[in-house]
């Protein structure tokens, strides 16, 4: 399968579809390139913390499980404008919440069906926008204790499948491939490559999650630009449909620029994905808005 050439491919379709509401400025994409090469090493993102248990259960097998999990969920906690969340939901407070849940497994069986269930039902006390979605998509994992199969041929193969493991991931779970950019399926294995630096060949291929937060930092630097109705309709907070071409093209230009980037600077994608997310609150602008499952 050629899963990840298909995106770049779909992107450059995008991109190329009039009429025209995402322009790359290619001028400042390579000054800040010049930017990124001038730093000794590319900026690090924290990631959360691992849980100290040895055993088979509460060591690594639990952590790839959990970014399973966290990365299946990791969408969407505005609501109506991008700066109202409820209860102050972030992806910070929703890897607190799994980790609430699944870290309860140390010294005792997994039991992860049921571990999910009690999952769910904490994200709707903590109001999480989408939370139907978010239910449906926690319990694909547990059919057929696929994400557990998962999670063990990621723990054994992660130095020698790494395509295989990306193309079953997509096969395997439709709550990830649903989306044609295939953000949270990229997301989970540079999250896995920051945590242990598994996948080193992966990240020279791999695209960026395309998300609220990257194209608006590139809008900032000015190395995209919104044309035609669409920097109004960012500016006011007003919906952007989902699967329109305004939203596709602002997801395909991020992820064609983040490229270019990524051959320029000879760093890899988690390392470029890293560098804007790092810079994310340099902007006071608002965000753009779909709603989606997608990011």
């Amino acid at each position: 399968m050629k899963t990840i050439q298909y995106v770049f491919d779909l992107c450059e379709v995008i991109l190329n579809t009039q009429p025209t509401y995402v322009e790359l400025n290619h001028d400042r994409i390579d000054e800040i390139a010049n930017d990124m090469k001038l730093l000794k090493e590319p900026p690090s993102l924290q990631t959360p913390e691992a849980s100290a248990g040895k055993s088979y259960h509460t060591g690594i097998y639990l952590e790839i499980l959990k970014e399973l999990v966290t990365s299946s969920i990791n969408y969407c906690y505005w609501y109506g404008a991008n700066d109202i969340k409820p209860m102050g939901v972030s992806s910070t407070t929703m890897y607190d919440d799994v980790n609430k849940i699944l870290n309860k497994a140390n010294n005792r069986s997994l039991n992860f069906e049921w571990r999910i269930s009690k999952l769910v039902d904490l994200l709707a006390i903590h109001r999480y926008p989408l939370l139907e979605e978010r239910k449906r998509h926690l319990f694909d994992l547990c059919q057929n204790r696929k994400a557990e199969t998962f999670a063990t041929k990621i723990y054994e193969n992660h130095d020698t499948y790494e395509e295989k493991l990306f193309d079953e991931m997509v096969e395997k779970f439709h709550g990830f491939s649903s989306d044609m950019f295939l953000s949270r399926t990229s997301l989970f294995f540079i999250q896995l490559h920051r945590r242990y630096g598994w996948f080193k060949g992966l990240m020279s291929k791999l695209f960026v999650p395309a998300d609220y937060h990257v194209p608006k930092i590139l809008r900032h630097f000015k190395c995209i630009e919104y044309l035609d109705i669409l920097p109004k309709k960012v500016f006011d907070q007003q919906l952007i449909p989902k699967h329109s071409l305004e939203e596709h093209q602002i997801r395909a230009a991020t992820i064609k620029v983040c490229d270019i980037l990524k051959t320029a600077t000879g760093w890899n994608t988690s390392d470029v994905d890293g560098y804007f997310h790092t810079k994310r609150k340099w902007s006071g602008e608002p965000h753009h808005l779909t709603i989606t499952t997608d990011y």
